[in-house]
């Protein structure tokens, strides 16, 4: 399984597989799940999430594409 990061001025935004479905998580706080990590990256990109305290996510640049994300597999 991987795992998905993207660092942003704010902390680290990650996607991670959990219970067949793709969960973005900020700071340990569950920000929503999607079917897949492609979904889960282009809400979070849109500011279609839960937001994280700080306000919207989108206002950061995360990209809705994956290739720009880190990816690592998960042991």
């Amino acid at each position: 399984m991987k795992c998905w990061t993207y660092d942003t001025r704010y902390g680290d935004f990650e996607i991670v597989p959990l219970d067949g479905s793709y969960h973005i998580m900020h700071e340990g706080e569950a920000l929503g799940a999607y079917p897949t990590p492609e979904a889960a990256a282009q809400a979070l990109a849109a500011g279609e999430t839960s937001w994280p305290p700080f306000g919207n996510p989108q206002n950061l640049g995360i990209p809705a594409d994956l290739a720009q994300w880190h990816c690592r597999q998960l042991v």
